[in-house]
């Protein structure tokens, strides 16, 4: 930038000729120094903790969500965020309906929770609920209706809807205290059939060693389709457009394998098996 400065002004002139030219100056290079805008607080990501998916270790958070979440800030060059657990999904929900929290993770859609929360077009997730049964039942006992269930002898947790068709399918069931003692009791062949979340009890029985002692059968009993949407309370800057980028990283990922490496990073085999059950089918 050239400067002329005409030297019949008067000298208060000239200085004041100066002073804007510099502080023009200033503000353009200050622009170009600090580069794209950011928000003046951090992203607030809340979720209950359920391994795998989301849970905080002593090393900080992880998870697949954790994971599929932050390649989708490290795409958009979203470097100030946080991950919160609470430890209820009523204080989750609470902290959304009034903006306490920026991004819900791993919720499926009802009308309810749409009124307050804003959701992506882009499921992440798609989670089952599968019946599993004994390794070495894998051949002889088949899941295509519940008929194929009658002959054996069924577990299911207290409190669990699983489906309606389920309950009333006239199968012998036997409802116990808590989800957590199927698999125990399966295995001590006190039932031949259990029906389990069947990412949550991939990992524990890979992390308990027991993996190979279980066969997951398909089709799923249930299937839903789970999201990290928005609060609409919260005031971080263009919720709009983050979840428009939001959407595109997630279809990029589903396409160049990202997602598929993060579900295999912690489930191994499983992973790749449950990612091939619901893309290509």
């Amino acid at each position: 930038m050239t400067i002329t400065i005409q030297t019949h002004r008067h000298p208060r002139t000239i200085w004041r000729v100066l002073f804007v030219h510099v502080a023009i100056c200033t503000i353009l290079l200050a622009g170009l120094l600090a580069g794209p805008v950011v928000s003046a607080r951090p992203l607030i990501i809340e979720g209950v903790s359920e391994p795998p998916l989301k849970w905080q270790s002593p090393d900080g958070p992880k998870g697949i969500d954790v994971d599929i979440l932050t390649t989708v800030l490290n795409d958009m060059e979203i470097t100030d965020f946080t991950f919160r657990f609470v430890d209820t999904g009523k204080r989750l929900l609470h902290n959304a309906e009034r903006g306490l929290s920026d991004i819900v993770l791993t919720l499926s859609q009802n009308n309810e929770r749409s009124k307050y929360l804003q959701y992506p077009n882009e499921a992440h997730l798609l989670l089952d609920w599968r019946f599993v049964v004994r390794a070495e039942d894998a051949r002889r006992i088949r899941f295509e209706d519940f008929r194929d269930l009658a002959p054996y002898r069924i577990g299911a947790a207290a409190g669990y809807s699983y489906t309606p068709a389920f309950w009333e399918a006239e199968l012998d069931i036997e409802t116990v205290a808590r989800n957590d003692l199927l698999i125990p009791m399966l295995l001590e062949n006190r039932f031949d059939v259990v029906p389990v979340n069947y990412l949550s009890t991939v990992y524990d029985v890979i992390q308990t060693g027991k993996r190979d002692q279980l066969a997951f059968l398909f089709p799923p009993l249930r299937r839903a389709a789970y999201y990290n949407p928005f609060s609409k309370a919260s005031d971080y800057p263009d919720k709009d457009g983050f979840l428009e980028n939001y959407d595109r990283i997630i279809r990029t990922m589903r396409d160049d394998g990202r997602l598929l490496t993060i579900l295999e990073r912690y489930l191994g085999q499983d992973g790749l098996d449950w990612w091939q059950s619901q893309y290509q089918q």
